[in-house]
């Protein structure tokens, strides 16, 4: 993918997140980013060309982010709070406008990176289940397959059950407290102490 193709997509996906995929026409992108509609469609065919492309960018960035520690060879614990910090940035940044969009007028591409996401998701999941029972910080019962799949329902489903309104899913206290449910079922006594440890920097740092 050649560098002004890769950089549109970065800057069309603040629009699209912002004011949905719907409303935002060829014009407004040209318009927005100050190129000519020539320039725009020398690197994208169509709308349909630049939505896949926003979506290709997003799943990429994600994947180097979750992908993180596991370069840095920290325990599966540390881990836990990479990936904590970023499922707070995704639901945070969650956009119904965008998703209702992309699922409505583009359901192929919705379903394509949905599994996407989805298989990501849980595959860093059982990594980082099956690394904390290697160190002894997760309880040697689980089954990783089990526990990723729940936690994958858990975080689709408070984004979509309704149960919670929006400003209370993004909120810090809310968003602590689905992290420690998860973390308390999965841990050891080893483990526990050194999440309980970690978890006072974090609190401390906030300070």
């Amino acid at each position: 993918m050649n560098d002004k193709r890769k950089e549109i997509a970065e800057r069309v996906s603040k629009l699209y997140r912002e004011f949905g995929i719907k409303s935002v026409t060829m014009d407004d992108v040209a318009r927005q980013l100050s190129i000519s509609k020539k320039t725009l469609y020398e690197h994208f065919t169509d709308k349909k060309d630049l939505v896949t492309e926003v979506m290709e960018a997003m799943a990429r960035n994600r994947k180097i982010d979750f992908r993180i520690p596991q370069k840095k060879g920290v325990t599966a614990i540390e881990e836990l709070f990479h990936y904590y910090k970023m499922q707070a940035e995704i639901i945070r940044d969650h956009k119904p406008s965008f998703i209702y969009d992309l699922q409505k007028y583009y359901p192929e591409l919705f379903e394509k990176f949905q599994r996407s996401k989805r298989q990501h998701i849980l595959d860093s999941v059982r990594f980082n289940l099956a690394k904390g029972k290697k160190e002894g910080l997760y309880r040697q019962d689980l089954n990783e397959d089990v526990i990723s799949r729940i936690n994958m329902m858990r975080i689709e489903g408070i984004m979509n059950s309704g149960t919670f309104s929006f400003e209370e899913v993004v909120s810090p206290e809310f968003l602590s407290e689905v992290f420690r449910y998860h973390v308390y079922g999965i841990v050891s006594e080893k483990g526990r102490k050194l999440f309980d440890q970690e978890l006072d920097k974090l609190n401390n740092d906030k300070k």
